[in-house]
């Protein structure tokens, strides 16, 4: 695992749970999951067009603990999850409202020569039976840390696949990414890479990757809604007891036709 990004992140928050209110009174900060932050700079912009009262920052990733941890301690006043909200987060105060779903993907450098790939070999791939790209390229697994939601949501297609990332978790020599940054970049840096990313990510960033169809179905907007594209994640705004007005009328905004158009031009399906 990459211990600097790690570093980095809990730098952030930190620095953030140090902040006093008044000491960012006329900011609008977000910040919490990376998969979401592209999405959310590009909505700052638009927002910024209808309400130059407010200034938006979208802060470094923290991932969606990082976000709800800050958002609920007021060091940011709008959070952004790619995951429910924990008990404890609950307890706490979090508060949490959807706004989008996107594809989970497999993606792989944008000049590979692959298009698809199968559920069989993804799983052979994750188990270490697959070790090559049709063209001869060595398949390099970029992996997600054991908890992470996206590791979760792979192991969840079935319990072969569950088997299959356990392999791929204990095998030596493994690439691990542990921010939604640090897996774009390492997909797009290592020669045959493959790994999860949504498309969101792809689309916001403008990264040179490959959103591979999955059993020859592409990841979209319209295969997500008609349920043939079968992963996504449910993203989320996280509020807390201190989140003010200009946090409301930023969700509200995410919610305006200027706002869908957004989401929809980022590779969102609103449900």
């Amino acid at each position: 695992m990459n211990l600097s990004t790690l570093t980095a992140c809990l730098s952030v928050v930190g620095t953030l749970l140090c902040l006093s209110p008044d000491a960012r009174a006329d900011d609008l900060r977000i910040g919490g999951t990376g998969t979401a932050l592209g999405t959310m700079q590009r909505m700052a912009t638009a927002f910024g067009r209808v309400h130059p009262e407010h200034h938006v920052t979208v802060m470094p990733s923290m991932g969606s603990k990082g976000g709800i941890k800050a958002v609920v301690a007021g060091a940011i006043d709008l959070a952004v999850s790619s995951r429910p909200l924990a008990p404890d987060e609950i307890a706490a105060g979090a508060t949490s409202t959807p706004y989008g779903r996107t594809p989970l993907v497999f993606a792989t450098a944008g000049n590979a020569q692959a298009q698809t790939i199968t559920w069989p070999e993804l799983t052979g791939a994750y188990a270490g039976k697959l070790s090559q790209w049709p063209d001869g390229t060595r398949i390099r697994l970029v992996l997600r840390p054991a908890g992470d939601a996206d590791t979760e949501l792979i192991k969840a297609i079935s319990p072969a696949m569950r088997e299959a990332v356990t392999l791929a978790e204990q095998r030596k020599g493994m690439a691990f990414a542990i921010t939604d940054q640090d897996a774009a970049d390492q997909l797009e840096k290592i020669p045959g890479a493959l790994g999860p990313l949504t498309l969101a990510q792809i689309i916001s960033e403008k990264r040179s990757l490959k959103a591979l169809r999955l059993n020859g179905v592409a990841p979209d907007a319209a295969t997500l809604a008609d349920g043939s594209y079968p992963m996504h994640k449910e993203m989320l705004f996280v509020t807390g007891a201190r989140t003010g007005a200009a946090a409301q009328s930023f969700m509200a905004f995410v919610r305006s036709p200027a706002g869908r158009a957004v989401l929809v031009q980022t590779g969102y399906w609103i449900p």
